[in-house]
């Protein structure tokens, strides 16, 4: 059985790759620095009995490093994918130094040894399109970088250092990097899930820089299976864009769209409030080069992804209106 380890396997998309994984045959080592939590967040216990095949570690990326490179040594997975990243951009503005500790000086530490063993055959780092700033057309995997976050920086670092590791050592690794994630199993402070949750509340929504910034926006699944094919066929070196390709939707209107959907009033239901400093105003990334090498496109439209969302929420609604709302930082 194949073998794939996945770093922050309780993460959204690290979740979502492993259970891919599972349905597609591999054995699926995962290491996340929490416990396994509710099933309800996690789609490879959620919705098959694929456990199994699932082994798993509560391992922290920067506290535990010797440990993690045991239990790789132990299994010998073929295949490593790394989601472990402190993503949350506001909050990189007030604890830069955690962010540059995770997604560059781990992916340092954590590389510098996995060079070295033989039974690796790629590696994959879950990039970020924010290594471009604020975007106006369709950027294919050559532009040039202009990082507008600390977040966005430390994450460029990291990818800096593994394409040295790559022209001295040949390190197979292949880069991605994803226009906005959503589907069922998201964090629910995420703009989709919060979203619905607050509607359904009676909340009020607060929409930053008055909804005005574009993003485009991909089913989770449909990122999986791009990633699956970038660790099974990509090229070593290469970096992979994945994107619906040309779907940009303010988040004014994503919300409005939310609204329409689930029956309530936008206008009495959102709050304009000024910007977030050092957000960008438009992500928009090409995905043909994925399209045309790796034989991927996606296969989930946002408004079905929305719908199934909005039932998943509603068929789990007891157990998720008692969970937290806000995003809540760890160092």
């Amino acid at each position: 059985m194949k073998k794939i380890l996945i770093l922050a396997s309780n993460s959204f998309t690290g979740s979502h790759l492993a259970h891919h994984c599972l349905l597609n045959g591999y054995e699926v080592i995962g290491v996340s620095r929490s416990a396994q939590y509710s099933k309800v967040m996690l789609p490879y216990l959620y919705s098959n009995d694929l456990e199994e095949n699932f082994i798993f570690h509560q391992l922290d990326l920067n506290r535990d490093m010797q440990k993690i490179l045991d239990v790789c040594d132990q299994h010998e997975p073929e295949l490593i994918a790394n989601f472990a990243a402190q993503g949350e951009v506001r909050n990189s503005w007030l604890y830069p130094e955690q962010w540059y500790e995770t997604n560059t000086m781990s992916v340092v530490r954590l590389t510098e040894e996995l060079r070295k063993r033989d039974y690796l055959n790629k590696y994959l780092t879950a990039s970020t399109p924010e290594v471009y700033g604020s975007t106006s057309e369709d950027l294919v995997e050559n532009n040039k970088y202009s990082p507008s976050t600390p977040y966005a920086a430390s994450k460029l670092a990291g990818d800096m250092h593994l394409h040295t590791l790559f022209k001295r050592y040949g390190f197979p690794v292949v880069f991605t990097r994803s226009a906005n994630v959503y589907g069922i199993h998201q964090q629910l402070y995420r703009i989709i899930p919060r979203t619905i949750i607050f509607l359904k509340l009676g909340k009020i929504i607060e929409l930053h820089g008055k909804g005005k910034a574009k993003r485009s926006f991909i089913h989770i699944k449909d990122v999986a299976d791009a990633s699956l094919k970038a660790l099974e066929i990509g090229e070593n070196g290469h970096t992979y864009h994945i994107s619906p390709e040309g779907n940009e939707i303010s988040i004014y209107s994503i919300v409005e769209m939310i609204s329409k959907m689930m029956g309530y009033n936008f206008e009495s239901s959102v709050q304009l409030v000024d910007q977030n400093y050092g957000q960008d105003d438009m992500y928009s990334i090409s995905s043909s080069k994925i399209r045309s090498e790796l034989d991927w496109s996606p296969k989930i439209t946002l408004e079905k992804g929305i719908e199934e969302m909005i039932f998943w929420i509603e068929q789990n609604w007891e157990e998720i209106r008692e969970m937290p709302l806000e995003y809540v930082h760890k160092k």
